[in-house]
C-alpha cells in the first residue's frame, strides 16, 4: 500500500471536551466550562469572535495548552496521560502561513513527522512525493525550498505534511486565511475532496463563518471570554441560531446561505426557451428570452425573441452569465448565476457542461433548504470565492 491508507474503520477517533475551562494567572479567561464532542471521521469548525478561545481550544486538544479544568479525551482517555511529543506525533497539525522549515525542500518539510518515527529516508520520501500528488503538488517541486512557492502551494505543502503519517485527527487552525480569496476556494475544494478519500476527524478553526459553512459537518460557535455558544450542523444553525449573538454572527444574509444545502437535483428545469443555434427564426416567435446553444447543448448566449429577424447564428448574442451543474451545484450557486444572467434564468448543465434546462427565482426559492443530511456545496459556477457577506464575519486576522 502506498501514500496514506484508507480509513480505518476499526480506528475510533472521537474527541471530547468535558467542562474544559483555561484562565490565566491575570485572571483572563480564554475557555469557560466548554463541553462538546467532535465526532469521528467529520470535520468540526470552531468559528467566533477574535477572543472567544477557538484556537486555545483546539491546542488543548494536543496540549499545547494544558487547561486549568475540566478533560480533553480522545477516545474515552485523557491526552494528559500521555506524553506531549508522543500524542503530537499522532495528531496532524497545519496552521496559518504554513510554518514550513525554510531550510529544508519540500520532500523534506512533508517528511518531517515520519522521519521523527525514525521511517528510513527512501520510505519517507516516497511519501512525501506520494503527498504531493495527492494535495496538487507537481513533483518536480520536491528539490525547491519554500520561498520558491506560492502562498497557496506552501499551504498544501502544510496539509500534506500534516497527513505524511497518515494521522486519524488533524487540527488546523485558519490554515487558508492567508491565501487570496481564489486560491482559497481551490484550497477548500481540494481540502474536501480529500476528506472525503480519507474520513480524517478534524477540528479546523476559522473567523469566517462562509468558510465554516462550506467546510463543517458541524459548527462550534464561541464568543468572548471563552464561552461555547451553539453547537449545530450548518443548516441547523442557520435556520435555528441560538440567539441574538449567533444571529449577528452569521449575518443578516443567512437565508441566502441556507441556500447552499438545497439541491439542485429537485429544481425543475425549462427547455422551452432552449433553441439550437441552427433554429429558424419563426422558433422563437412569441418567446422573450431564448438561449442559444450549439450542436452540443452547450450555451452560447442569450438573445431577446423579439429582436431575432434572422438566422440565430447571425443573431447578436448577450453573454449566458453563468452555469450551475445541475445535482452538483447547490441552489445558491444556481441563483448567483441566474443574478448575473441577463435573462435572470439559471443555466442547469450535466457533467459535460450540456445544458440540461433554465430555471428563475421562484422555481429557486421553491426548493426546500433542509434535508435530512449535510449536503456539502460543490463548487460553485461561477465561483462564490468570499461567500455573500464575509465582511460581516470577522476578517480581522488577530489570533484567539
Amino acid at each position: 500500500m502506498t501514500g496514506v491508507a484508507a480509513p480505518d474503520e476499526d480506528v475510533n477517533r472521537l474527541i471530547t471536551f468535558e467542562g474544559v475551562t483555561k484562565r490565566y494567572p491575570d485572571g483572563t479567561v480564554a475557555l469557560d466550562d466548554v463541553s462538546l464532542e467532535c465526532p469521528t471521521g467529520q470535520i468540526t469548525v470552531f468559528v467566533g469572535t477574535s477572543g472567544g478561545g477557538k484556537t486555545t481550544a483546539l491546542r488543548t486538544i494536543n496540549r499545547m495548552v494544558e487547561p486549568t479544568g475540566g478533560r480533553v479525551l480522545i477516545d474515552g482517555q485523557d491526552v494528559r496521560e500521555r506524553k506531549p511529543a508522543e500524542l503530537r506525533r499522532g495528531i496532524g497539525y497545519v496552521i496559518q502561513h504554513a510554518g514550513l522549515f525554510p531550510h529544508r525542500t519540500i520532500e523534506d518539510n512533508i517528511a518531517t513527522v515520519p522521519y521523527l518515527l525514525r521511517w528510513n529516508k527512501k520510505k519517507a520520501r516516497d511519501t512525501a512525493r506520494q503527498l504531493m500528488e495527492r494535495v496538487g503538488l507537481d513533483a518536480g517541486m520536491a528539490k525547491r525550498y519554500p520561498f520558491q512557492l506560492s502562498g497557496g502551494q506552501q499551504q498544501r505543502v502544510g496539509v500534506a505534511r500534516a497527513l505524511a503519517a497518515d494521522p486519524p485527527i488533524m487540527l488546523m487552525d485558519e490554515p487558508f486565511s492567508a491565501v487570496d480569496p481564489v486560491v482559497r476556494a481551490e484550497l477548500q475544494d481540494e481540502f474536501l475532496r480529500l476528506q472525503d478519500e480519507l474520513h480524517k476527524t478534524i477540528v479546523f478553526v476559522t473567523h469566517d463563518i462562509d468558510e465554516a459553512i462550506k467546510l463543517g459537518d458541524r459548527i462550534a460557535v464561541f464568543r468572548t471570554g471563552g464561552e461555547l455558544v451553539q453547537v449545530a450542523a450548518p443548516e441547523d444553525l442557520l435556520a435555528h441560531p441560538a440567539d441574538d449573538f449567533v444571529a449577528g454572527f452569521v449575518g443578516q444574509n443567512r437565508g441566502i446561505r441556507s441556500l447552499s444545502f438545497a439541491d439542485t437535483a429537485e429544481l425543475s428545469l425549462r427547455d422551452d426557451l432552449v433553441r439550437p443555434v441552427t433554429a429558424a427564426p419563426a422558433d422563437t416567435a412569441g418567446l422573450d428570452w431564448v438561449l442559444v446553444v450549439d450542436e452540443a447543448r452547450h450555451p452560447l448566449g442569450w438573445v431577446r425573441g423579439p429582436e431575432v429577424t434572422g438566422p440565430l447564428a447571425d443573431a447578436a448574442l448577450a453573454p449566458v452569465g453563468g452555469t450551475f451543474q445541475v445535482g452538483a451545484d447547490s441552489v445558491r450557486g444556481a441563483l448567483d448565476a441566474a443574478v448575473l444572467s441577463p435573462a435572470g434564468l439559471a443555466v442547469g448543465v450535466d457533467g459535460g457542461g450540456a445544458v440540461v434546462g433554465v430555471t428563475g427565482g421562484a422555481e429557486l426559492l421553491a426548493v426546500p433548504t433542509h434535508g435530512e443530511h449535510h449536503r456539502r456545496p460543490g463548487k460553485e459556477h461561477p465561483v462564490d470565492t468570499a461567500g455573500a457577506d464575509s465582511a460581516s464575519a470577522v476578517r480581522d486576522g488577530a489570533s484567539d
